[in-house]
């Protein structure tokens, strides 16, 4: 648990999400199961596995891949547990 009471899924909510290359992809939004949600900007949002996150700063969640990695880890719906 973190110093303001949030769990560390938490702090993912409303943090700006960062490919391992520097690119942005949009907002974290959502934490179900073993995913977050991705609300990117002017395209549909979509999931990303938490395995994937390599670190939580206050204002990045940077990711393990590169941009052009994307696909492979992308999914419509939440991945499950």
């Amino acid at each position: 648990m973190l110093s303001d009471g949030r769990t560390d899924l938490d702090a993912l909510i409303d943090i700006e999400v960062f490919t391992s290359d520097g690119e942005r992809l949009g907002k974290a939004e959502d934490v179900q199961d073993a995913s977050f949600r991705v609300d990117a900007p002017f395209q549909p949002d979509y999931w990303l596995p938490l395995k994937t996150v390599a670190s939580v700063d206050a204002d990045r969640v940077l990711l393990t891949f590169h941009r052009e990695q994307l696909d492979q880890y992308r999914s419509d719906e939440p991945l499950l547990a």
